[in-house]
């Protein structure tokens, strides 16, 4: 199935992106995030492109105010019209701690 430039893709979350969404430091920015991860409804291929072992991994770059940087790890699965969402974090360890999942 090939998606058509006007249809948007479905924006779907792992269990650890889900967890980490509800964790006592992201629940601040919550809205912001979501906001950020909304894009990929119309741009799957937003996020820059990972290297080494998350290789088919691509990353959103999110600044909040008041905590950094944070980042969006994600799959873009074009052919299914899916971008699946797999973690959620601050900046700092970030990439170590998704080489584990």
């Amino acid at each position: 199935m090939n998606k058509e430039k006007n249809d948007q893709y479905q924006i779907r979350f792992t269990t650890g992106a889900a967890k980490d969404l509800k964790a006592k430091a992201c629940k601040p920015y919550v809205k912001e995030i979501f906001k950020t991860i909304g894009t990929l409804k119309n741009n799957p291929l937003a996020g820059e492109c990972l290297e080494g072992s998350l290789l088919k991994v691509r990353s959103l770059h999110v600044s909040l105010k008041g905590s950094g940087q944070w980042r969006v790890a994600y799959l873009a699965m074009i052919d299914e019209g899916t971008c699946l969402v797999i973690a959620i974090g601050p900046r700092e360890n970030f990439y170590k701690k998704e080489n584990t999942r």
